[in-house]
């Protein structure tokens, strides 16, 4: 065995290891996990991405680039030519992508997400509601402040809709 496959090896043994309690790997640890094996196992990052993908397959598990690429065409259905989601189809979308990701990520999570995937490939809110508002949207990822002084404010996420 080469030293390039015996490193390919102990980068699968090192993402099984780090992906095994986790059904859902994130950006950052997708990230992570590809300098580590760019860096530490002196692999290209073709190679590196090949194992993540192939760990992550192998053991069924969602990786979140995966799942943007997925929700794209599913976006595009619900915002037609426009490209603008109702509130009601948001909602859909979301339950998709946390059916998508194995049902690990929060209600809240799913809408993040589902926002920012809108946002990098260009889709727009719908107006709703008695002022034909975009309020709903703005309110996913929004910082909530504590007037109380309890907890830490920039843990929790305001959701409304």
């Amino acid at each position: 065995m080469g030293k390039r496959e015996e490193a390919i090896q102990r980068f699968v043994g090192y993402v099984r290891l780090s992906a095994m309690d986790k059904p859902f790997i994130s950006r950052a640890e997708e990230r992570r996990l590809l300098e580590h094996g760019i860096s530490s196992f002196e692999l290209g990052h073709d190679d590196a991405k090949g194992v993540l993908l192939a760990v992550a397959q192998a053991n069924n598990i969602s990786v979140e680039r995966d799942i943007d690429r997925r929700m794209i065409p599913i976006l595009e259905r619900f915002g037609g030519k426009r490209k603008k989601i109702a509130k009601k189809k948001f909602r859909e979308a979301a339950a998709i992508y946390k059916g998508l990701a194995g049902g690990t990520l929060t209600d809240v999570e799913a809408r993040f997400r589902v926002k920012r995937t809108m946002e990098e490939n260009g889709f727009r809110p719908r107006r709703a509601g008695f002022f034909f508002s975009r309020r709903w949207y703005d309110k996913i990822g929004r910082r909530r402040r504590s007037g109380d002084g309890s907890g830490d404010p920039s843990q929790r996420l305001i959701e409304r809709a």
